[in-house]
C-alpha cells in the first residue's frame, strides 16, 4: 500500500487556485510540465511547496560555487537567478527582498540628505533676508582680488 505524499494536500489546495485542470500525480510532476505563469503563481502562493517539489538536488547542480553557497546557506546577490533556476525559490526571494530593501534604504537616505540640505539652505536664506546691508557685507567679505578689481574700476587708491 502506498502512503499518501505529505505534500499532496498542499498541492491540491494550490493547484485549485492556479488551474482548472485535474491535479496531476505529485510523484510525476515536473517543473517543465507547467506553463511559466502557472508556476510563478504557485511560487507566489506557496514557495516552500514549490521548492520541495521542484528544487534540483545540490549534488546535481553543475556549479560548484552555487553548491557551496547552498550547503553553507550563505548567498551572494548574484546567486538569485541561479537559485530560482534550480528551484530554490525561498533563498532567491530572500535575496530579492534584501536587494529591494537595500535600494529603498539608499533612496530614503538620499531623500533625508536632500531634506537636510534644503533645510540648511532655507535657514541660510532666512538669515540672509533678515540681515542688514552691513551684516551682509561682513558675512561675505571680499577677497583681495575683488578689492583690487573694485579699486581699479572705481579709480580708488
Amino acid at each position: 500500500m502506498v502512503e499518501k505524499h505529505p505534500l499532496l494536500d498542499r498541492l491540491c489546495r494550490v493547484w485549485l487556485q492556479v488551474s482548472n485542470k485535474p491535479v496531476p500525480n505529485i510523484y510525476n510532476l515536473k517543473r517543465s510540465q507547467l506553463p511559466i505563469t502557472q508556476l510563478e503563481r504557485m511560487i507566489k502562493i506557496d514557495p516552500e511547496l514549490c521548492e520541495a517539489l521542484f528544487k534540483t538536488p545540490v549534488e546535481k547542480i553543475n556549479d560548484g560555487e552555487l553548491q557551496s553557497h547552498i550547503l553553507d546557506n550563505k548567498y551572494w546577490t548574484t546567486d538569485e537567478g541561479k537559485l530560482r533556476e534550480h528551484g530554490y525559490y525561498q533563498a532567491a526571494e530572500t535575496i530579492r527582498n534584501e536587494k529591494i530593501k537595500y535600494e529603498q534604504d539608499k533612496i530614503n537616505k538620499q531623500i533625508e540628505e536632500s531634506k537636510q540640505r534644503q533645510k540648511v539652505a532655507e535657514e541660510r536664506s532666512e538669515q540672509w533676508s533678515n540681515m542688514s546691508l552691513g551684516e551682509r557685507m561682513m558675512a561675505e567679505p571680499l577677497t583681495q582680488d575683488q578689492i583690487l578689481r573694485n579699486r581699479e574700476r572705481y579709480g580708488v587708491g
